[in-house]
């Protein structure tokens, strides 16, 4: 009699404790800028040694690789996976500071209402409107101190299209990986049962042969690299050749930077060189069951390790130099709307709506509506043109095209005036 009464006792008190810690989601509803938005992410994930990260299954992997597919190609506003629906969100975005909306994937569950989420999965941001296809990887958030604000960072100043952030220290779970035993399972850098790898899958899969880059930043400690302040690989030890990414931004960041010891592969420097790095292996080359144990033979260019000192992680930085190694080609500007011609004293002007991306604009006149036209002012710079010296009762008919470096527009509707 006294057990059972001291079983309920003690069912009633975990139920009492079960109560009192209400699940909660940790959304980071106060981070108005991307930096915040990634600082709060490492507060709550699963620390060093807590035991906190839980493995994602193959089917909730697929469920993930479906939400980021749909991110890609410009969706966010849509209901998530059954199997992700009371762990993660979707939403949008805005970054205060520039105004620009992004679509962003993250775990927000506390179930035990610990602070913490509940199974370290990680956080995945598009910008659906960029052109700069690089994906900037943060695999070792907390860490490697700052190297998630760096990422997100960099990611937000050269307009690129995506952000990866792992959920979980590295060391979060004491036990070896399945993958790479000498690395501990939350080590999304060595590991495949994460959601940081399956993303990379479907981002492979997204772009397939077209143009694309994925960069993982990390940091080492300063005497890791006595030789190099900053080390760039493509998760090979071998030395870049002409038009390889890592050489160009190397010698970018060097104009930037003169006095950086920055090397690459070749140069003795460094040992860092990524080459079991499982998201390397994958991108180099190695089919997706065996990057756990087969190193890559050669690499593609598509996959940037990069390592850096202490001192050498802000995103300012580094802005420019990304910016200067993927350089964007501007869309051709729209053809410019609301033209209007105003009739004056041996004279038309003409004023019409600017066109996004356009850097001058080309104007030309017929005496027959519909034309054929004249290009009678190119490499305009304003949204208005006064056609002077024009006979008093003629009239003229009108249209403007707009351009770039890429090319002209499509011509204006046309509008037309008769000279006073």
């Amino acid at each position: 009699m006294r057990r059972t009464i001291q079983s309920l006792v003690a069912a009633g008190m975990c139920l009492l404790a079960a109560g009192n810690a209400m699940a909660v989601t940790r959304t980071c509803s106060s981070a108005t800028t991307l930096d915040a938005l990634a600082t709060c992410i490492r507060t709550q994930m699963p620390g060093a040694a807590s035991q906190g990260f839980v493995a994602p299954s193959a089917a909730e992997q697929a469920d993930w690789r479906s939400v980021v597919r749909q991110m890609l190609g410009g969706a966010c506003s849509f209901a998530l996976p059954a199997s992700l629906a009371s762990v993660a969100q979707v939403r949008t975005f805005t970054d205060s500071g520039n105004g620009k909306g992004y679509c962003l994937l993250m775990e927000v569950l506390d179930a035990d209402n610990d602070g913490k989420v509940d199974r370290g999965w990680g956080t995945f941001v598009v910008n659906a409107a960029a052109q700069r296809m690089v994906s900037h990887h943060a695999p070792h958030p907390a860490t490697d101190s700052t190297t998630e604000n760096e990422a997100i960072g960099v990611f937000r100043g050269t307009d690129s299209r995506s952000f990866l952030m792992a959920g979980a220290y590295r060391s979060a779970n004491t036990v070896p990986s399945t993958c790479q035993s000498s690395y501990e399972e939350a080590d999304a850098a060595h590991n495949v049962a994460t959601m940081f790898h399956a993303t990379n899958l479907e981002l492979a899969d997204y772009y397939g042969t077209g143009p694309w880059w994925a960069i993982q930043w990390h940091g080492m400690a300063a005497d890791t690299c006595t030789a190099a302040e900053v080390y760039l690989s493509h998760g090979r030890n071998v030395t870049p050749v002409a038009g390889d990414k890592i050489a160009q931004l190397q010698q970018n960041m060097l104009a930037h930077h003169p006095t950086w010891s920055l090397q690459v592969p070749g140069s003795g420097a460094c040992t860092q060189n990524g080459t079991d790095n499982t998201q390397g292996r994958l991108l180099n080359g190695v089919a997706a069951d065996s990057v756990c144990a087969t190193a890559a033979t050669g690499y593609s260019g598509r996959f940037l390790h990069i390592e850096q000192d202490p001192g050498f992680r802000s995103a300012s930085d580094w802005t420019a130099a990304v910016v200067e190694t993927w350089p964007v080609t501007p869309p051709v500007p729209a053809a410019p709307t609301g033209l209007v011609a105003t009739p004056g004293k041996k004279k038309i002007t003409l004023s019409w709506s600017a066109s996004a991306g356009a850097t001058g604009y080309s104007v030309k006149r017929s005496s027959t509506s519909g034309g054929p036209y004249t290009v009678i002012a190119a490499g305009v710079t304003t949204v208005t043109y006064g056609n002077t010296g024009l006979p008093s009762g003629a009239t003229y008919y009108y249209v403007v095209s707009a351009s770039n470096a890429a090319g002209q527009s499509a011509d204006s509707t046309q509008a037309s005036a008769r000279v006073k």
